[in-house]
């Protein structure tokens, strides 16, 4: 469903799965509603879920789960993509996934289409557009399969839901591109706020990603170096590289994890099959764990692994240095996941307050992608090769190398880094 704004696609949802639990014949049926994030799934459906179920419900509303019980036995789940780790185990009849634009794109793929396998569910896409990204690649592909999928485009000046006269007042004060996106579904209206919008045409434009299907970029005979963005309670998203001599820095896997701890990322560096030049953390990494009394970094070096320290900086100096770097990035496809895709979602909001894009990005599902970009950008890019390759002569062995010399070897490096930009 590629819907306008306010064309009601949110209440067709609920309805949708209620009649989905109502109609299904096996034992206990379960169904979710999915939306972008749980906050978001429970402030727009979760009330119009509750009032179209009324009348078929077996007891009341459990509003601590955003659980409904049918009288059917029947339960219907509300749920965010954000934390998608959440629906691993379920089972699923059926699912609506709402504003699925703004998903990561291995949810559905991952963990809720193996849910429905089983059971032979099925699943409903909605959205409105926001640019050609995931839900632009799912809503191609019903409209080229029709005899699997049903597809349904509807548009503010064809539907008839909003009066002539309030969409005449919307065109002129919106953007074109605005407009075209919001109600008229309009997938070529460029992703307002998109922040390397540029940088990620170009990169296609340039051929620099290797496609699935293409020889992977991984080169056995270069080492490989890892920075991490490490989420304590969310996602941890690990990005892998290689630098040719001809200075061309090579993505060559990059992982996101959710609820693994530390020594899952310690573990999958002794595993690398090749070698493992350098380890580089956040530098909140210093700061140490209540429950364990260390730091991560402490905790790196008990297990014989050295990192280095990304600078501390403001974000506008890491999105120059992600500039800078950038023309010299080559992306292998195959296995950096939703990489690729977090980086052209990237992007600021727009603050009607004030009548300008806000400084701070969007927190989002793309974020930690971004972040993990941004401190590999200050790693690499030409103000910090100097420090880099001093460094990388230190001999001092990793059981003698305590927190406070590694907090001294990197601030030579974190000076320099602060002035990128």
């Amino acid at each position: 469903m590629n819907t306008h704004r306010r064309a009601g696609k949110t209440v067709a949802l609920v309805n949708d799965l209620l009649y989905g639990a109502l109609q299904c014949s096996l034992r206990k049926p379960q169904l979710a509603y999915i939306g972008p994030t749980f906050t978001q799934a429970k402030r727009i459906a979760w009330t119009y879920l509750k009032d179209y179920a009324e009348p078929y419900l077996s007891r009341p509303p459990q509003e601590s789960e955003l659980k409904l019980t049918l009288k059917n036995d029947a339960t219907i789940h509300v749920l965010g993509a954000d934390n998608a780790d959440a629906l691993r185990g379920m089972y699923l009849d059926g699912t609506v996934n709402d504003e699925y634009a703004m998903f990561r794109p291995s949810v559905f793929s991952q963990i809720i289409r193996p849910a429905l396998s089983d059971r032979n569910g099925w699943s409903v896409f909605a959205s409105t557009p926001r640019g050609k990204n995931l839900f632009y690649t799912t809503h191609r592909t019903a409209e080229q399969e029709p005899h699997e999928w049903f597809s349904l485009t509807l548009r503010a000046s064809t539907s008839g839901i909003i009066p002539a006269h309030e969409l005449e007042q919307l065109r002129r004060q919106m953007d074109p591109e605005e407009f075209a996106q919001e109600y008229e579904c309009s997938f070529d209206a460029a992703l307002k706020g998109a922040i390397y919008a540029l940088e990620v045409d170009m990169l296609f434009a340039d051929g620099r990603v290797s496609p699935v299907g293409e020889p992977p970029l991984y080169d056995p005979e270069l080492p490989t170096s890892v920075v991490y963005d490490l989420g304590y309670t969310d996602a941890t998203v690990a990005l892998w590289w290689q630098t040719h001599k001809n200075g061309r820095h090579k993505i060559v896997k990059v992982e996101a994890t959710t609820g693994a701890d530390i020594f899952h990322h310690i573990a999958s560096i002794h595993n690398f099959a090749g070698e493992v030049d350098e380890v580089w953390l956040p530098h909140d990494a210093r700061a140490k764990n209540l429950q364990t009394g260390k730091s991560v970094v402490e905790q790196f070096l008990s297990e014989g692994i050295r990192p280095r320290i990304v600078a501390s900086h403001k974000i506008r100096d890491g999105i120059s240095a992600v500039r800078k770097v950038f023309p010299s990035i080559e992306i292998d496809e195959a296995t950096t996941g939703d990489f690729v895709e977090a980086i052209k979602s990237y992007r600021r909001e727009w603050n009607e307050d004030l009548g300008m894009f806000s400084e701070r990005p969007v927190h989002d599902w793309s974020s930690h992608y971004a972040d993990v970009l941004r401190y590999f950008a200050l790693v690499c890019g030409p103000t910090a090769a100097a420090s880099t390759t001093n460094s990388a002569t230190n001999n001092d062995s990793t059981s003698s190398y305590h927190l406070q010399g590694l907090f001294e070897d990197n601030e030579s490096r974190s000076r320099s880094q602060r002035r990128i930009g």
